[in-house]
Formats: C-alpha cells, sequence, structure tokens
C-alpha cells in the first residue's frame, strides 16, 4: 500500500508540474512575471527563490499552481504595472491560460510516442468469448445483447464495425465506447464465420457499453499466494484445473461459477505435466463470497512492433485522439443518468489508481511497470487537459472565455464583476471538491 500511494503521488505531481510548466514557460515568453511556481497547495514545505519566481513545494500534494504578478484584478483604474497579468493584451493571457492544457496534451503525444516507438507488452486475453448469461456471477440478464444476437461461449471475436480484434482487450475498449449504438461483429463458430449485429447496453454504474460477455481465459495457473488454500493444498504454476467437485472446468467462468455456491470443501483435479492429479481444498470467503483460493491464471502476452518515429507519432497521436474522444462522450453520459459516484473520482481516488496500476506493472518487470504507469499517466494528463479547458469560471476555460468577452467588447471586463464571476467559481469548484473527495471516501469504506 505503501508504494501504491508513492507511485500515485509522484504521478499526480508528474501531471500538474507539466500543467503549470506550460503556464509559466509562455507566460514568462510573454513578459508576464511569475511570482510563485508550486507543486501542492497550502503552506509551503520548502523552496527557493530564482530571478523573481518562488519555486516551492507545498503540504498538501493534491495539485499545484502558478500565481502570476498582478493576476487578481483590482478597480485602480491606473494602467496595470509592466510584467503584470493585466498589462498583458487580452490575447496574450488567453495562450498563457491555454499553454498549460495544452501541455498536458504535449505530454500525452510524447510519451505515447516514445512507447509505441520502442515497443511494449499488453497483458490480455485472446479474443474467445463465455456468454454471461450462461452463468449467474453478476446481475446480466439472459436478455443480454450479446444473448439476444445470438453470441455463444466459445465463440471467437475476430472484427467489430470493421475493426480488426486481437485481444479481449480490443472487445473491451470497441463496446465500451459505443453504448446504444449497432455494431457489426464477425465470428468465428466451428470454422464458420458469422455476421451478427449488437448494440451494447449502457452501463449505469460505469458509464461504458457491455453486451454479457466475459473473456474465455484458460484455467492454467500463472501463480500461487502464500498461505492460501491453494498453496496449502499443493497447487504450483502450470496446473490446469480440469473438474472441481465432479464438474468439468473449461474456463476459469465455470469453475468461479462452481464456487460461487461457496463450498467449504473442494476437489480440484489437475492436470501436471500430462499426469493427473487431485487436490483437496478448505476454503473460507470473505463478505461478498470471494474465496482465498489464492490463484491467478494466465493471460496472453501481446507485444507490439518496434516502429520509426513517424509512425509512432501518428500512433501516439491516435491514441491521444482517441482517448480525448473517449473522455467527451464519458462527460455526456454523466447526464444520462450516469452513476456520478463510481463515474467520476477525485485526487485521492487517482492517486490509488496511479499507483494501483503502477504497482502491478512492477510486479512483472521494470520495463513494463514505467510502460503501465506513463501510459495511465498519459489517459489522466488527457482528461485533465479537457477538463481545465471547461468554460467554469476559475478554471483555464473560464478565463479564456472571459478574455473573448473582453476582445469582443473592445475593452476590459469590469474587475468587481471578473472578481464575483471568479468567487461563484471558486465556490462551485470547492462544493464539487468536497462532494468528489467525499465519494472517495466511500469508495475506499467500500461503501
Amino acid at each position: 500500500m505503501i508504494l501504491t500511494i508513492l507511485f500515485g503521488l509522484i504521478g499526480f505531481g508528474i501531471m500538474v508540474f507539466f500543467h503549470e510548466l506550460g503556464h509559466f514557460v509562455v507566460a514568462k515568453r510573454a513578459g508576464i512575471e511569475v511570482d510563485t511556481f508550486s507543486l501542492g497547495w497550502g503552506k509551503k514545505l520548502f523552496g527557493f527563490d530564482h530571478r523573481g519566481t518562488n519555486y516551492r513545494i507545498s503540504l498538501v500534494p493534491f495539485g499545484g499552481y502558478c500565481k502570476f504578478r498582478g493576476e487578481i484584478p483590482t478597480d485602480d483604474e491606473s494602467k496595470p504595472a509592466a510584467g503584470t497579468f493585466y498589462a498583458a493584451p487580452p490575447w496574450k493571457r488567453i495562450i498563457v491560460s491555454a499553454a498549460g492544457p495544452l501541455a498536458n496534451i504535449l505530454f500525452a503525444v510524447v510519451v505515447l510516442t516514445i512507447i509505441w516507438w520502442a515497443g511494449f507488452n499488453i497483458h490480455s486475453d485472446g479474443n474467445y468469448i463465455v456468454l454471461a448469461s450462461d452463468y449467474s456471477l453478476d446481475s446480466i440478464s439472459s436478455s443480454s445483447p450479446a444473448t439476444r444476437a445470438g453470441l455463444s461461449t466459445g465463440d471467437r471475436i475476430v472484427a467489430i464495425d470493421g475493426q480488426p480484434v486481437e485481444k479481449f482487450q480490443d472487445i473491451l475498449e470497441l463496446v465500451a465506447t459505443a453504448p446504444n449504438q449497432s455494431l457489426n461483429f464477425v465470428i468465428d463458430r466451428e470454422d464458420r464465420q458469422l455476421s451478427l449485429t449488437i448494440t451494447p447496453e449502457l452501463d449505469l454504474q460505469t458509464g461504458a457499453g457491455r453486451i454479457g460477455v466475459y473473456a474465455w481465459r484458460d484455467p492454467v495457473v500463472a501463480e500461487v499466494a502464500g498461505d492460501s488454500a491453494g498453496a496449502i493444498a499443493g497447487l504450483m504454476a502450470g496446473d490446469r484445473i480440469t473438474a472441481a467437485n465432479g464438474e468439468q472446468v473449461a474456463h476459469t467462468i465455470s469453475l468461479y461459477q462452481i464456487l460461487s455456491t461457496r463450498p467449504e470443501n473442494v476437489e480440484l483435479v489437475l492436470l501436471r505435466d500430462g499426469n493427473e492429479l487431485i487436490r483437496k481444498l478448505v476454503l473460507s470467503y470473505d463478505e461478498n463470497g470471494v474465496p482465498d483460493l489464492g490463484l491467478s491464471f494466465r493471460v496472453s502476452v501481446f507485444r507490439t512492433d518496434k516502429m520509426n518515429i513517424l509512425a509512432a507519432l501518428a500512433r501516439g497521436a491516435m491514441e491521444t485522439g482517441r482517448t480525448l474522444g473517449l473522455t467527451v462522450k464519458g462527460i455526456g453520459l454523466l447526464f444520462q443518468g450516469v452513476n456520478f459516484r463510481q463515474s467520476v473520482a477525485g485526487p485521492l481516488r487517482i492517486t490509488y489508481y496511479v499507483g494501483s496500476v503502477a504497482a502491478s506493472g512492477f510486479k512483472r518487470g521494470f520495463s513494463e511497470g514505467i510502460v503501465s504507469f506513463f501510459r495511465f499517466l498519459c489517459s489522466l494528463s488527457i482528461i485533465l487537459f479537457l477538463m481545465n479547458l471547461l468554460p467554469i469560471p476559475a478554471l483555464d476555460g473560464g478565463q479564456i472565455v472571459l478574455f473573448l468577452v473582453e476582445i469582443a467588447r473592445r475593452k476590459p471586463v469590469k474587475p468587481r464583476l471578473v472578481a464575483g464571476i471568479q468567487t461563484i467559481g471558486f465556490s462551485f469548484l470547492i462544493v464539487l471538491a468536497l462532494v468528489i473527495t467525499f465519494s472517495d471516501v466511500l469508495f475506499f469504506l467500500g461503501r
């Protein structure tokens, strides 16, 4: 948990640093003095002065700020002093305000370009599916989109709407981004190729589309956790589970279905090096019905090819654009009855997610940890870009709107009006931050 928090704070700090660096560099180029450049909020922990700017690390590690000289307008009708924010023409202030979000986009494109150029591993199940309605592990009904369309357990999905499908992650991405949209699925079934039209339904908990399928994962053990029921019974990496309590196990979903009745004693039939073995386990279950099996199962590893820098730049830009499009769709879904608490995360939960992704990646090796960490950061950085450009007072987007009004009117907006608008914006953001933080706390409490 300590490493998870550490990775999360580092990741959050990187995103904020590049955002504020964008503001800082462009402000300096525009002749605007920067009084403070801070990572974090609140009381200064330590810092130093250099060329008129105080660089500091502050107490609260979530966020940061870049304080421009004279950024708070006053009713003084005299001409603003040279080097202050409002001494710059409005078009320069627009560029400075937009520079932070644009730095986040640039960060994502550059980092993703490097990752695609070097090549990386993707851990995912293949493109064979298990029909969720064949089992009773969650609330998916027997009338799910996949069931109605005629999908069957064991089908191999090879394309969705003309996009080739190689792994289950491809299926998730294409389906999740198209709730209530008809998609053409091309599947292989017993050496026959079929074409089906499926319309993913909107999951109000997550805001994603879903059709009601699981990944087919062979029940081959990858790791056995120490002191777990699996370890005590003598299971080993490489064991294939073929039966549990007399019922055939074809894939991991069928195993979980057998365990969903919470049997205390489980007899597993295994294949190890071509020999059939029997192992007896004594299981206990947590409040959610999850057994202390202690087993993880193998997933496939897909390696992307190394690319030349131009091809990598194109892929980096495409991935950035796709994530940006998903974020826009996600914001729209918030107004369609999607569960706000499940779909919106604050700094606490974001830090946890960043740390969890990084820690999980580093378990598979240093290079995989670095790639997982930075790919996730890129996604969050793109979201930060879009959120900061929303036309909400006190955000960069709200500032830009005010400066555009100033250009249209050909005279400054009255300082008192600007101050009032900013106060409303800050009040809204504070309330929103409290609501989201409360939601984050409930998330960690499991409620």
